[in-house]
């Protein structure tokens, strides 16, 4: 962790002044629908992938690119580079409304409908989910941070650090276990390279808890139809609900925060955890109630350790063992947080750091059921051998 300097220091050491290399402000951007985009890579056909990157990185979109468009922009795309830039801007666009195209015209549906549709939800996640059977998946998570400019106090003296927007930092890779309707993550870090571990906010029960919290709070919050939604295999039927504080069971996790130092410098680290409003949509299968897509959006103070947190999860059905199942297909986590605290000419009371934005894209796959297989030899068979 950084630590801000004295003001003092800058005109006392001024010989130890280094000024980071980094782009001192973020480019200007363009606003640009999802045609608009597809457009604009169909016209960069030949770029390179450095170059191509860089210029998604100027683009802001106006409406949701859906998981499906991604996979196929994508695919069009020439490297790595310009394929995080692409996930990274469709990331983005992940709370906003999707394109007028994938909102049907049709009528909204009357009181009796809207709760029959209630129902559904509620039926889906009492009974369908308690179905899912125990389970292994893979987790695969790329982490995107922006730098807040600040300076800080290294050990070749004060440091300057402009501001760099989001960026790619790192992809993690992890085993998921559901087992009797809980998870257990073995994470494991991939080494080498500029891939490491990533941070942000702290998530779990994708696979069926933390849509049980959301529809039990949104009942006894408020509820209301939204719209309808051309999702990948059919219409969406999208509810809009909030919670407040003293009816909400969610809590926005994050590691970790800067409560103090230690006489030696070392920072003391402590988990952020707190009990939120919050509101976001639920969309699902008009015909079964399926939640297929869920939005997140915690209600924060604009000023504290924590000011912003959001999470999209995303479902699709996934074989296992010879049947299909509804299981997390993609889940994006967006967090901004003050991380530091300084000390020296600032207080604690009136300073928190400059607030640091993480966003994560996680992608679960490669699902198979959890369990062991058994062979009985006879007298008649023999080992094979080593």
């Amino acid at each position: 962790m950084r630590t801000l300097s004295p003001a003092i220091l800058l005109f006392t050491s001024a010989f130890l002044s280094i000024t980071a290399q980094a782009e001192s402000k973020p480019p200007a951007t363009q606003s640009v629908s999802v045609d608009q985009l597809a457009q604009t890579l169909t016209a960069s056909h030949g770029k390179s992938d450095a170059d191509l990157a860089e210029q998604l990185s100027t683009i802001e979109l106006t409406e949701r690119l859906n998981g499906t468009q991604l996979t196929r922009l994508s695919g069009t795309l020439p490297g790595v580079k310009s394929r995080e830039a692409l996930i990274l801007l469709a990331d983005k666009s992940a709370f906003l409304d999707p394109p007028a195209a994938e909102i049907p015209a049709n009528p909204a549906p009357d009181t009796a409908a809207t709760r029959q549709m209630l129902v559904q939800i509620v039926g889906y996640v009492n009974t369908t989910l308690r179905q899912l059977p125990n389970l292994i998946a893979s987790r695969e998570t790329t982490g995107f941070e922006d730098r807040p400019q600040e300076d800080s106090l290294e050990a070749t003296g004060i440091v300057s650090y402009s501001y760099q927007p989001l960026h790619f930092v790192g992809r993690s890779f992890a085993t998921v276990t559901f087992r009797d309707r809980k998870e257990i993550v073995d994470e494991r870090t991939r080494k080498g390279g500029n891939e490491g571990k990533i941070g942000g906010m702290i998530t779990s029960g994708e696979f069926g808890p933390i849509l049980s919290v959301v529809v039990a709070d949104a009942l006894k919050g408020r509820i209301s139809w939204a719209r309808w939604e051309q999702g990948a295999s059919g219409r969406l039927a999208v509810f809009h609900y909030s919670v407040l504080e003293d009816k909400s069971n969610y809590r926005v996790k994050f590691c970790c925060i800067v409560n103090g130092y230690d006489a030696s410098g070392k920072p003391d680290l402590l988990p952020f955890d707190e009990q939120s409003a919050y509101h976001g949509e639920i969309a699902f299968d008009p015909s079964n109630g399926t939640i297929l897509r869920l939005t997140i959006r915690a209600e924060l103070p604009i000023n504290g350790l924590v000011s912003n947190a959001g999470v999209v999860m995303e479902y699709a059905p996934f074989e296992i063992g010879g049947k299909d199942y509804i299981c997390p297909a993609r889940s994006i986590s967006l967090l901004e947080a003050h991380t530091e605290q300084p000390h020296g000419m600032y207080s604690k009371a009136d300073y928190k750091g400059p607030a640091k934005t993480f966003l994560n894209d996680a992608v679960f796959d490669q699902y198979k059921r959890f369990g062991s297989e058994t062979r009985i030899l006879t007298g008649d068979n023999s080992l094979p051998p080593r």
